[in-house]
């Protein structure tokens, strides 16, 4: 089972759109699939931080830390 599919996500802090969590170079980030919105990217450094980086960056989105670059900002 892939480890994203047992983080919960909370809609979009800024639009209430979907959020999709997302691996990259040694990293997780969420992003919303509506506006855009996303976290910073929470590294790893081995296979034993992958789980912890990925509820990191959760939690990020889950609490409103997000960046959004709408018009005008």
């Amino acid at each position: 089972m892939d480890i994203t599919e047992k983080i919960e996500l909370d809609d979009c802090p800024i639009c209430g759109g979907a959020g999709l969590i997302e691996e990259e170079d040694h990293g997780y980030y969420v992003a919303c699939l509506d506006c855009g919105s996303y976290t910073g990217t929470v590294s790893y450094k081995d296979e034993d931080g992958r789980l912890q980086a990925a509820e990191k960056s959760a939690m990020l989105w889950n609490t409103g830390k997000v960046i959004n670059s709408a018009p005008g900002e």
